[in-house]
């Protein structure tokens, strides 16, 4: 094993940083995970500790780094992926002025549904390619000029945690167009901050990093920091892209002919376009892939946080280590469909394919006779029917898929596995890649160094140990209840927003487009 080359991926999660050391004939030969929390002070305010996150980030870069040396690995390069839609505001010195607020953060949701209303919302989609959400920077940085002056004002810059950690490694503020392109002030087709988006914000350009391709690559790296990392300060640094878009490729999605599917603490489907792809209705995102080619998909906030939920509620007897799999058996106890019983997942509000912050769940068809693992079932399948609603939406723009290609927590279940498979009813991959976006990272960094010679040869090295068919039967019984899903959620949908429209009809004036 001696004598191999190696580049480290670095993912900045929302609970977790992950590195791995990626050999380029395709194993890992080392990782490492630190692991962080989010707090939520107040309802719909969901933020972390930039700092923290930093640290745990360079530990696991640093152990991974260490343990890839000592098996002899040469490490040619570090590639970084990161959560999309984050902000922290900074001082001149890059000093948090306050908190990073997560993806998940919903406390602009005023501001997303205003622009929504009034027609801003498309306008920009049809430039930016991101659906108007209060997870975007955009609306993030709009309620810190009204609500927070004082920090706006004194804020230097406004950041993601990538380009945090990029600074304090290098000395340079640059943001790779992946991560640009989710904030929803970037220009998809030119490649650059939008005026209109910038001047509804409050921000100046020179307040923001500098927009550069994924495949940059930094040669100087501060000495102290690389003397703790255990690196020479000439180790190429590449910017890569988002954890979205380094998932696709981690798994070896990166044409039309495969979409990913991510099922984690979130969900999301993607797949890669060679131009944008925008939906006349605005129910996908369309952001920068790499340096050229861009992803289409939709994230939901509906997956294993939802589920989580649910099973603490359900089985809080269980300890937490082993609830996750105790759940699915006990799931698996009933036939699909749940004898009628369907959740809207909408927990924490909900992204694609509708963009509304302020959605909320409910189980409906219940009656006596269900019990708790009717309510664990009903969790799992709808779960599964949310991210297919956008799948199906990305479809249609993008063609059919050949092929699913599986990631995240919740695909570690052999019976989930399954059930994504039965109720997609195509062939669903497992990847032999345990950290998409991490891998993804590292596989990015490598090309840009010319360790591997481009995307298609890492494509050639990712295999796929388990290829799952849909059970005929079961995608049958499956497509029935799929369907009155979606009659449940567009009979309940206008009940918080009057102007929703199902597919196929003409949406409101003021809907339309705005995603």
């Amino acid at each position: 094993m001696s004598g191999h080359t190696v580049s480290i991926g670095l993912d900045l999660g929302t609970t977790s940083a992950k590195a791995l050391a990626w050999a380029t004939d395709g194993r890992v030969v080392a990782e490492a995970t630190e692991r962080y929390g989010v707090t939520s002070p107040r309802p719909g305010y969901v933020e972390q500790d930039a700092n923290a996150v930093y640290l745990a980030a360079t530990r696991a870069a640093a152990d991974t780094i260490h343990d890839a040396a000592v098996r002899g690995g040469e490490i040619v390069s570090i590639g970084f992926s990161s959560a999309m839609h984050g902000l922290v505001p900074v001082d001149e010195r890059g000093e948090p002025l306050g908190p990073f607020l997560t993806w998940m953060d919903r406390r602009s949701n005023a501001i997303a549904q205003g622009w929504h209303e009034d027609g801003t919302g498309a306008r920009l989609y049809q430039r930016t390619g991101a659906p108007m959400h209060p997870m975007l920077p955009l609306c993030k940085l709009r309620w810190l000029a009204i609500e927070a002056p004082d920090i706006f004002v004194r804020a230097s810059r406004f950041v993601s945690m990538k380009e945090l950690l990029v600074y304090r490694w290098t000395g340079q503020w640059l943001i790779d167009h992946g991560i640009a392109s989710a904030t929803g002030l970037f220009d998809l087709r030119a490649r650059r901050w939008d005026d209109e988006a910038l001047a509804l914000a409050g921000v100046e350009r020179f307040r923001l990093s500098e927009p550069a391709p994924p495949t940059t690559v930094l040669r100087e790296i501060r000495a102290g920091v690389a003397r703790s990392l255990g690196l020479s300060p000439t180790t190429a640094i590449v910017l890569c892209s988002s954890d979205g878009a380094l998932a696709n490729l981690g798994v070896g999605a990166v044409n039309r002919q495969a979409t990913a599917l991510t099922l984690g603490t979130s969900g999301a489907v993607r797949t890669v376009t060679e131009t944008p792809v925008f939906d006349p209705q605005g129910r996908t995102f369309c952001y920068a892939f790499d340096d050229t080619r861009c992803l289409v998909g939709g994230p939901t906030s509906s997956a294993g946080g939802v589920f989580d939920w649910l099973c603490g509620l359900l089985l809080p007897e269980i300890p937490p280590e082993r609830r996750f799999e105790a759940a699915v058996a006990l799931a698996m106890d009933v036939r699909e469909g749940a004898d009628g019983l369907i959740l809207l997942p909408f927990l924490s509000g909900e992204r694609a394919p509708y963009w509304y912050g302020d959605l909320r769940g409910a189980f409906v068809g219940l009656d006596l006779s269900h019990d708790r693992r009717h309510l664990l079932r009903a969790a799992l399948e709808s779960i599964v029917y949310a991210v297919r609603t956008v799948s199906d939406i990305v479809g249609e723009l993008t063609g059919p898929p050949h092929a699913l290609l599986l990631s995240g927590g919740l695909t570690h279940s052999a019976a989930f596995r399954k059930l994504i498979a039965d109720i997609f009813g195509i062939g669903t991959w497992l990847p032999n890649t345990d950290e998409a976006s991490a891998s993804g990272a590292a596989m990015m960094a490598a090309v840009a160094v010319n360790a591997v010679p481009g995307l298609d040869a890492v494509r050639a090295l990712v295999t796929y140990p388990e290829r799952l068919a849909p059970e005929p039967e079961a995608r049958r019984r499956y497509e029935a209840v799929y369907r009155r899903y979606r009659q449940v959620v567009e009979a309940v949908l206008p009940l918080w927003h009057p102007e929703f429209r199902p597919a196929g009809t003409t949406p409101a004036p003021s809907r339309a487009g705005a995603g």
